[in-house]
This record gives C-alpha cells, structure tokens and sequence, in this order.
C-alpha cells in the first residue's frame, strides 16, 4: 500500500511538472523557423515567382502612371496600389544585386531569372517582409490579448498565470511564424501571404487593446495591399460602429473613423484615379470572367455543388441514355466561366448575397455584444465565409481564416477544436500546388511535424485535455485519411488507370477537404447563431 501511495504521488508531481514546464521563448522559436525557411531556397517555384518578378520589373520600368494598362507580359500587375508599390521598393536593391530581374523579355531570360543571386533575392525579401511584419505582430498581439478562460483540466486551473501566459504566446507565434500552410505557400510556391496577414495581425492586436482608430487603418491599409481581405469589411464596420461611436463624443468619433480610413484610401487609389488609370485598375482588381471557381477547386462548398453536378450528369446519362448531354466545363484546369450541366451556373451576385447571409448571424450576435474577443472570432468566421462561397476563390485563401483562428484557438477552447479541424483539412488541400517528385516528401513532413508542434503548444494553454471529448481520436484519423488519400494521388492512380481520369486526383483532394470544412462550417454557424443571444458564450 505504501508503495502504490508513492508511485500515485509521484505520478501527480510528474503532470503538474509536466503542465508548469515552460515553453521555448518566441525569439527562440521565431530564428528556428527562419533557419528552416532558409533551407527551403532551391525548392520547387510556381508562376507566382514569375509574377511577383514581373510586378517588380513593370514598376522600376514603366511611369506609374500606366501601371494598370501595361499588357508587355502576361503576369500583369492585378493588386492594388499599395502592393504596386511594395513591388517598385523591392525593385530598388533588385536594380544593384540582379539586374536582369527587371528585364520582361521572356525568351532567353529563364536562367537568368533563376539565378542563385535572383532566387536568393526573391526568396529573401518574402523572409524579411514576414519577420518584420509577421513576426513582430505576432508577438505584440500576444502581448496585448487577455488570457483564456479557466481550462477543463483542474491541475492546469493550478498553474501560475505566468507560465500559462507563456503557453499562449509561444501558441500565437507557433500558429503565425511556423504555420505549415503559410510556409508551404510563401516560401516553397512563393507569395507574400505572411507580410499581408502580419498587417491583419496588427489590425487585430490594436483592435484587442483598444486602439480602434489605429486597428481601422491598418485595416485600410490591408486592403490597399490585397483587396480579397475585404469579406472582413462587414465585421469591422459593424465593431467599430458599436464600440469607437458612442457617448457624448460619438458624432466627432465616427467622423476621425472616417477621415482615417479616407485618407489612407485616398493616398492609395487617388493618384491612380487622377490619372485615369481607374477602370483599368477596377477590371484588374475584379476580373469576374474568371470564373467562379480556381482550375483546382478550392476545398469550399463549391468544389462539393461541383461534384454534385459530375455525380448528376453520370447518372442523367446512364438513366435517360442521354450522350447528347452537355458537358460541364468544370474540371478543364482552364480560366474560364464553368457552366454546369445539371445544376444553375452561380453569378458573382449569388456568390456574393450567400457570402453576406452566412456572416448574418455573426453580424447581429457583434452587434449586440461587441466585446473584443467576440470580434476576434468574427473577424476568423467571416474568412471562413467569404472561402466557403466566395466568387473565384484560390485554395491559398485557406490561409485568411487558418491564422485567426490559430490566434483565438490558444484562448479558447471552442475555437482550439475547430482549429484542429480545419487545420488538418486545410494545410492537405494545399497539397496539389506541390506537384514535384523532389516536394513529396517534404510538404506532407512539414504539415504533420509543424501541426503536432502546434498542437503541442495549445495542449500547453488549455492543459492535457482535447477539446472532442469521446471524438479525440478524429484528429489522427483524419491524418490517417489525408496520407492515404496522398499515397493514392501519387502513385496509385497512375498504377490503376494511367493517363485516364487525369481530373479525379484533384477532385478528390479537394472534395475530401471541403467535406470537413464543410462540418466545420456548419459547427461554426450553429455556434453563432446560439452566439446571437448569449451574452457570454465559451468561444467569445
């Protein structure tokens, strides 16, 4: 008896050591994941080098004033004036170290744009923008944001504040920095996601603090980089209505709200307009001839309306002998307007009326309770929404709700289950962008070590217990899912049948994942609108 008494003490001191252990620091962390990024120069490069390339050379070689009707290449700038001239900054040292990085002409120059000192330069500006911007945010944002509720776990609730506050930081700047999805895109394909989400982290760090005048410019300033960061624009409006314009001041208020975000829109687009350049710019910016869905279906509803509409055409044909049917123009990997064969082909106004009745709930639940944190979550669902039913929707936009809700899943523990979630389906959809032999094993080791790190650390500020209850082990399984589903993209269809049904790869990606962010999104709505009536809910 003695003994089973000692090894049950020692037991309990082992998950209270275990629980008060401290993290590694941020700074630690953050040079850690640099040094990986690093490693990640040579890898496999998408267009998207091209166009940032191209944008770069566009801007040192062209007036501004013809930015918007410079048709010299076929990657023409399409980003709004902000991110133009972010483009014409970086084109400065690129004059000195790769000249021939600003040269359009195309044949002849691939090697040149490829250069070890091109690509050095390339890829060196996407780490610097995102420590400077990213980095910093990250860490300022969990600076500012209020610790978490009590955890489920009592030996966790035991755990001084401190270390507790630490969990938290190390989990934002783990979800932020070291995010498999933003690594995978920004420096393998390459992009510039972590500098525009770092101004988003920022927005959302002065917004959490109180500083609402600063969150709106920043704000502002984020959709003069990239206009898609728009959907949040409702959420905003609706919190900085609520809680910057009102009491006696409230019409002076609402008037600097106004100025601010004024200006900085002003700065941006207004030269342009004074030049002439604004339907050019308006066309670049909103190109509806697209389509309403990417050549890869993004793992949204409509990847799942899509499918539905293949399943109905096969069995239309088979049950009616119909071989006249038309075909939908769905899977072509073409830019294009799809047409559906069975179900109603979707307009950018549909698209756009579904986007703004799913972020309804949301809207009346902020509207009556405009607490901080309760804008945090909204900010992360309106993402998600504007993903889900979203007018030509790229899967990288994965991204926009991915970090938000990383940031609110180390405080709350609705939020941490939900992350796990659409983590997990949305880092695997990603997976078809990285098509190389040499990338295979490299992306699918990046999703499943960075998220167990992830996970890790959220376990940290939420104490041993996982958020599903009986369902815990959906995680793993759906690992489990993913890497099967990977084995069968990569090798096993071409064994079975060739070069035959080269879509159905794709199609099952990106059904596969939007199915469970489909559940995800359905959780998510069912909580707000329970959200639209409670004052205090475990999510907000």
């Amino acid at each position: 008896e003695t003994n089973t008494a000692t090894s049950e003490a020692f037991a309990r001191n082992q998950r209270h050591e275990s629980i008060e252990m401290r993290p590694p620091g941020c700074g630690i962390l953050t040079l850690a994941l640099l040094a990986i990024k690093c490693l990640l120069g040579p890898a496999y490069r998408s267009t998207d080098y091209h166009v940032h390339r191209s944008w770069m050379a566009i801007t040192h070689t062209a007036p501004w004033e013809t930015w918007y009707r410079d048709n010299r290449t076929q990657w023409t700038l399409d980003y709004p004036p902000f991110f133009a001239w972010w483009e014409r900054i970086r084109a400065i040292p690129a004059a000195w170290i790769e000249p021939n990085l600003l040269k359009l002409e195309g044949d002849g120059m691939e090697d040149v744009h490829e250069s070890r000192k091109a690509i050095a330069y390339q890829r060196g500006t996407v780490m610097i923008a995102e420590t400077l911007v990213l980095a910093s945010g990250a860490w300022y944002f969990a600076k500012v944001l209020p610790s978490g509720g009590k955890s489920s776990s009592r030996t966790y609730n035991r755990t001084p504040s401190k270390v507790r506050t630490d969990w938290t930081q190390v989990s934002i700047a783990m979800g932020l920095v070291g995010n498999a999805g933003l690594i995978l895109v920004d420096h393998i394909h390459f992009q510039f996601n972590g500098m525009l989400l770092g101004v988003l982290v920022w927005s959302l760090a002065f917004a959490q603090c109180g500083k609402n005048v600063l969150s709106a410019i920043c704000f502002a300033v984020l959709l003069q980089l990239k206009h898609l960061f728009a959907y949040a624009a409702p959420i905003y409006f609706v919190f900085l209505l609520r809680r910057q314009c009102k009491g006696k001041y409230a019409l002076q208020r609402f008037s600097m709200l106004v100025a601010a975000v004024s200006s900085v829109t002003l700065a941006s687009v207004g030269p342009f307009l004074w030049a002439g350049q604004g339907k050019a710019m308006l066309d670049r910016l909103f190109p509806f001839g697209r389509g309403l869905m990417h050549a890869y279906w993004a793992p949204n509803f409509w990847a799942l309306y899509a499918s539905t509409d293949k399943v109905c055409t096969f069995v239309v044909k088979k049950l009616w002998r119909s071989p006249a049917m038309r075909e939908g123009h769905l899977a072509r990997g073409l830019v294009g307007v799809q047409e559906f064969a069975v179900l109603p082909n979707i307009t950018p106004g549909t698209s756009g009326s579904i986007v703004l009745l799913a972020m309804l709930p949301c809207l009346i639940s902020l509207w009556r309770f405009p607490t901080r944190r309760r804008f945090l979550a909204a900010v992360g669902y309106s993402y998600f929404c504007g993903f889900m039913f979203g007018y030509h929707v790229h899967e990288k936009a994965v991204l926009h709700f991915l970090v938000v809700y990383a940031m609110h899943a180390a405080t709350s523990i609705w939020s941490y289950g939900q992350f796990l979630l659409m983590s997990k389906a949305s880092y695997y959809s990603l997976m078809p962008l990285f098509f190389t032999a040499a990338e295979a094993p490299i992306k699918v080791l990046f999703v499943e070590v960075l998220h167990f790190l992830h996970l890790w650390f959220l376990q940290g500020c939420h104490g041993k217990t996982l958020p599903f209850g009986p369902w815990n082990g959906i995680v793993p399984t759906l690992s489990v899912v993913f890497g099967l589903l990977q084995a069968y993209i990569g090798m096993l269809h071409k064994l079975v049948f060739g070069e035959k049904m080269p879509f159905v790869p794709l199609m099952l990606q990106s059904t596969m994942s939007s199915l469970v962010l489909f559940v995800v999104w359905l959780r998510e709505l069912a909580h707000w609108m329970r959200g639209m009536s409670a004052s205090t809910i475990q999510v907000f």
